[in-house]
């Protein structure tokens, strides 16, 4: 019985690595094609521009806010208690203006971020996918990072995918 099991499990770990060595298996660096797409590159003219205008927008805001600060720290002993509590409402809603304008500009950048990077890694996608077909690939695995499963004796697949995108 014992010498059976032992035959068994050989027999099914045979059957496994014949089957693993009938796959092909190959690899690509997909963040090092992505950023040499030209769409991709568009992509991140536009989003530089895009962070640009936002910056100058939140430093007038904050360039606002700083100089009514200082013109209210000045004047504070020549007005009022009531015009002094006035003015700390109002620097403190500039604050939360401030606050939720930084906010609704982080939302707004990552939201045009994703739109504009979504079509290119789906065209990225469909010419690896395209690709790995033509040459018969199983799997294909991202070698862009240190958590992902390289490959190394698998065929990268770079220099055909760059073909099939056109660049």
């Amino acid at each position: 019985m014992r010498h059976l099991k032992l035959v068994l499990a050989a027999l099914l770990i045979w059957m496994g690595t014949s089957n693993v060595n009938a796959q092909k298996i190959a690899h690509i660096n997909v963040q090092k094609i992505m950023t040499e797409m030209p769409e991709f590159k568009a992509g991140q003219a536009e989003l530089k521009k895009l962070y640009t205008t936002y910056q100058k927008e939140f430093k007038e805001m904050q360039d606002e806010y700083q100089a009514k600060l200082q013109k209210y720290q000045t004047e504070a002993k020549t007005v009022s208690a009531q015009e002094n509590q006035k003015r700390v409402k109002e620097l403190m809603d500039m604050e939360k203006s401030i606050a939720k304008a930084q906010q609704d500009i982080q939302q707004e950048a990552q939201k045009k971020e994703a739109e504009l990077m979504k079509p290119i890694q789906e065209k990225l996608m469909k010419a690896i996918k395209d690709v790995a077909k033509e040459k018969g690939y199983q799997y294909v695995f991202d070698s862009s990072g240190p958590t992902n499963l390289i490959v190394a004796n698998g065929p990268d697949l770079y220099a055909a995918v760059k073909a099939k995108l056109g660049f």
